[in-house]
Order: structure tokens, then C-alpha cells, then sequence
């Protein structure tokens, strides 16, 4: 070992399990050589050595890092038994020597599935030579929480170049994590609010024609292979809702929204889904429903409603819905097809209202 070492020279730290002896102090950590620092160095009194000369030292160099490190730093054997701990390592077990852990394995403080699961890739390691960088593990607790980690492992080398085998470090990022989790669930919720109309509680007209461009797609490319399978849209709306809202005033004409809302959500198929696109204007998406199958569930909403009259404060104010009903195979494009299923609404209206067209 040379006698000095520049700064922008320091050799790598060479490792080997057998040169690993306990210091007796009750940190679990190794005595390591120390660097020879030259004759100036040796004269001079421990407390005038520079920081230049007290990091190059080997062996405070590595305790500092296994006693101060807040993330976790381990050795292993090829056996997968631990020979060197951090501090950090011993207390995320409540252990205050880290020369406790020594000779033990991950089975003695994990859960069996993670335990395989990391043994399984030191066996790799050491097979392969190749480390593992940034792995997310996650640590499941008996009382039903996780831990979260980022790892990195690598084989463990010595001076010849054998493996002989692992080391590793893993930094906690539960609330990392956790943060993540909070800020899926905000953006959940966020996009939950831009889809829906929050007077009906269906989704909205922005929404309605996202879904109705992806079954376009859908349906246009079954036609092209040849198969002969259809959607149909259902558009309605209150009729004479306007005299509602002049007479009996808007707080009513919202509980009318509500109620036909709430009439669609309970006729609608597991397959239909209905949303309010404005006004007193309904749309409903119905997949794999010919034209035929479409009128009849219309016909079917159209009823429900003309049988469940609004009731409030006391009074019961009936209400009957305008449907118009088309298929996607009849027509040529997007707009064409909400056209026509527009065009028939109208028709009901001038045909007396209360009725499917």
C-alpha cells in the first residue's frame, strides 16, 4: 500500500469476507488498514491531521459511512448470510449492534415471499455478475402496511476478481410512495370531475363524444374484417321543460334533471352508458345494440319515465321524454350519425311528444 494518496487518486476499497473482523465496539463494524499517511503525518498529533488525511484513512472512511448513512448498506457471503450492517440496516429491525445481523440471513427478518425473492436475485448476481439498480420492493407488514425500498445490488468482488459474494443499499421511499398514492387518487378525482356533470351525476358532452369516437374506431375496424356488429345512440329530452323551469321555477327544473338521471341510471343495461350532453338534453351510448334493440330500450326508458312522475313538496308533476334512435351502420360518419339521432328527437316532438322515433 503506497505510502500517500492524492485526492483525485484514492484506490477503490477492496472487500473481501475473510479480512471482516469485528472492532469489539459494539458497532458490528470491521476493522479495516489504514493508508500510511507519510512521515509528516505519523509525527503529527491526532487532533492537527487535516480532513484530507482523516478521510483518506480506509477504515474511518468506511465507518462513517456504515454508522451515518441513513440508507441502508449491507455484505453478504455466497451463502446470502450477512457479514457487514449498517446502522441503518440494524435499526429498521430495532437491533442497536449491527454485528447482530452478522451470519444471519433475509429469511431471519423478512417475510418468506420477499426473502426468496431477494436470495433469488443474489443468486443471479452471483451467477452473472450483473447488478441490480433502482428495484422497487415492497415490504408487507403483518398489520397490513408496506414498506416501500429502492435497492441496488452488486456482486461483491475481491482483489482477484472472484465474486464472492453481494452487497447492496436500499433507501426507504414509503412516503414517497405514499405521495404518489395521494396524488393518484387527487388526479382520479380530478379527471372524475371533468367527465361529469355534477347537477345530473352522469357524465357529460365532452365525455359523451370521447366515448363515442372510440366506439367509432371500434366498430369502423369490425366492419372492415367483415363482421357485421353495430352500436346505436339514444338522445332525449324533457318535454315542455322550458314551461317548467318558467312556471314552477329552476330549482324544480334541476329536480326534473335529477329525477331522469336517475330514471337512466336505472333502466340502462350493464353494456349503456348515459350521460347529459346539456340542458334537458340526454344522450345514451349502447354497444354491440342494433337499431331494433336500440328503439325497444328506448321505448322502455320512454315508459319509466312517463310512469314515475317527479315528486316534490307534496305534489307529483308528471314529466314524458322526446327519443330520437339511430345505428351506427347507417350511417357514413360521426356527425351524420348524432344528426340523425337528433333529426328523430325532433320528429317526436312534432309527431306530439311522448314517443320513440
Amino acid at each position: 500500500m503506497t505510502d500517500a494518496i492524492r485526492a483525485d487518486e484514492a484506490s477503490p476499497l477492496s472487500v473481501h469476507p475473510n479480512n471482516l473482523r469485528d472492532t469489539g465496539a459494539g458497532t458490528g463494524l470491521p476493522i479495516f488498514p489504514v493508508y500510511n499517511m507519510g512521515a509528516s503525518s505519523r509525527a503529527s498529533a491526532p487532533s492537527t491531521r487535516s480532513a484530507h488525511e482523516l478521510i483518506m484513512s480506509e477504515s474511518l472512511l468506511i465507518q462513517t459511512i456504515m454508522l451515518n448513512n441513513q440508507d441502508t448498506i449491507y455484505f453478504k457471503d455466497l451463502d446470502s448470510r450477512y457479514i457487514l450492517n449498517s446502522r441503518a440496516h440494524a435499526q429498521q429491525f430495532g437491533l442497536s449492534d449491527a454485528g447482530m445481523m452478522k451470519g444471519k440471513t433475509d429469511f431471519d427478518f423478512f417475510p418468506r415471499e420477499f426473502a426468496e425473492r431477494a436470495y433469488r436475485e443474489e443468486r443471479e448476481i452471483i451467477r452473472t455478475g450483473v447488478p441490480i439498480i433502482n428495484n422497487i420492493e415492497q415490504w408487507n407488514l403483518e398489520n397490513g402496511d408496506s414498506i416501500w425500498f429502492s435497492a441496488c445490488k452488486y456482486p461483491l468482488i475481491d482483489e482477484y476478481g472472484e465474486i464472492v459474494g453481494t452487497w447492496g443499499t436500499s433507501r426507504d421511499i414509503t412516503e414517497l410512495k405514499r405521495a404518489e398514492a395521494r396524488l393518484a387518487l387527487v388526479n382520479d378525482d380530478l379527471r372524475k370531475l371533468s367527465i361529469m356533470d355534477e347537477l345530473s351525476g352522469l357524465y357529460n358532452r365532452r365525455y359523451f363524444y370521447d366515448m363515442l369516437g372510440h366506439a367509432v374506431q371500434r366498430y369502423a375496424k369490425r366492419q372492415i374484417a367483415g363482421r357485421d356488429d353495430t352500436f346505436s345512440i339514444i338522445v332525449l329530452d324533457i318535454d315542455r321543460f322550458k314551461t317548467i323551469n318558467d312556471s314552477l321555477g329552476h330549482s324544480t327544473g334541476d329536480q326534473a334533471i335529477r329525477h331522469i338521471a336517475s330514471i337512466l341510471r336505472a333502466t340502462s343495461r350493464p353494456s349503456d352508458t348515459p350521460f347529459r350532453v346539456g340542458g334537458d338534453e340526454f344522450m345514451i351510448l349502447l354497444l354491440d345494440t342494433d337499431l331494433h334493440t336500440a328503439r325497444r330500450q328506448a321505448e322502455l326508458i320512454r315508459r319509466a319515465a312517463e310512469h314515475t312522475p317527479l315528486r316534490m313538496r307534496g305534489r307529483e308533476f308528471p314529466l314524458t321524454l322526446s327519443i330520437g334512435v339511430a345505428s351506427f351502420d347507417e350511417h357514413a360518419d360521426t356527425n351524420e350519425f348524432v344528426h340523425a339521432a337528433d333529426s328523430r328527437l325532433y320528429r317526436s316532438k312534432r309527431l306530439g311528444r311522448n314517443r320513440v322515433t
